[in-house]
C-alpha cells in the first residue's frame, strides 16, 4: 500500500503545541499506521509527543502529513481534523 499525503494549513489556534499535540499522540495510538508530520526543516513522528512539540509549528504554518499502513487513512484524517480544528 502506497503512502498517502496530505499538505494542511495549520488553523487550530493553539498550533501544534501542548494540548493538541498530546489529544494528537493520544489518538493516533490507536491505529495501525506510521504517521510523519513535517514543518518547516522540521519531521517528527507523530506518535512521540517531544517529537511533535520540537517543531513548534504553529498557526498558518504548513504541514505535511505522511500516513502509512493497513489504518493509514484513518490516521491521515485524524491528523488533519486536529490540525485544522477551530474551536
Amino acid at each position: 500500500m502506497d503512502p498517502l499525503f496530505a499538505e494542511v494549513v495549520i488553523t487550530n489556534p493553539h498550533g501544534l503545541h501542548a494540548r493538541p499535540a498530546a489529544v494528537m499522540v493520544e489518538k493516533l495510538k490507536a491505529f495501525d499506521a506510521e504517521v510523519r508530520i513535517e514543518a518547516g526543516q522540521k519531521t517528527a513522528n507523530a506518535v512521540s509527543i517531544m517529537s511533535v512539540l520540537a517543531l513548534g509549528a504553529g498557526p498558518g504554518d504548513t504541514a505535511r502529513v505522511h500516513s502509512e499502513g493497513p489504518q493509514a487513512e484513518a490516521a491521515l484524517e485524524t491528523v488533519v481534523a486536529i490540525l485544522t480544528e477551530e474551536e
